[in-house]
């Protein structure tokens, strides 16, 4: 049963996580201009993110007993998504708003910040995408 639960849990969140990048960022680059697409994304990715956690303490709770591999996981799930939320998003947003700084280092830090905050996203889907494959069986007819 526990598995079951798990498999939801983590299919549900790379759910979530496909529609944003293949849905929701898409569409609002192609349709929004400059101020409006940026209070948008400033709206909508934090909330993303708590999406994210949720799922994760979620996994966390379910995988307490489970391989230790996807209680490590999901711990690592939940801590990135803390952090994107609470501090690679505020400094990404700092940065935009930031008059003081001129183009080139603004553009610069915006780089560094939004690829940290990328990278998080991106190991997050692979873990997510592993614990599903595993606690679907999948791996043991295809391994």
């Amino acid at each position: 049963m526990i598995s079951i639960l798990i498999l939801i849990n983590y299919s549900i969140l790379l759910g979530i996580m496909i529609f944003f990048v293949a849905g929701v960022s898409p569409s609002a680059i192609s349709t929004l201009d400059g101020d409006n697409l940026s209070s948008f994304l400033r709206t909508i990715f934090p909330k993303m993110f708590i999406l994210g956690l949720i799922f994760g303490i979620s996994g966390n709770l379910l995988t307490f007993s489970n391989q230790l591999w996807i209680s490590i996981s999901s711990v690592f799930i939940s801590a990135s998504f803390i952090i994107n939320l609470l501090i690679v998003t505020p400094k990404i947003n700092g940065v935009m708003d930031d008059e003081k700084l001129n183009e080139n280092t603004r553009k610069r830090r915006f780089m560094i910040y939004h690829g940290i905050s990328v990278l998080l996203f991106s190991i997050n889907f692979v873990l997510a995408f592993l614990i599903v494959f595993t606690e679907s069986g999948l791996s043991n007819f295809i391994l």
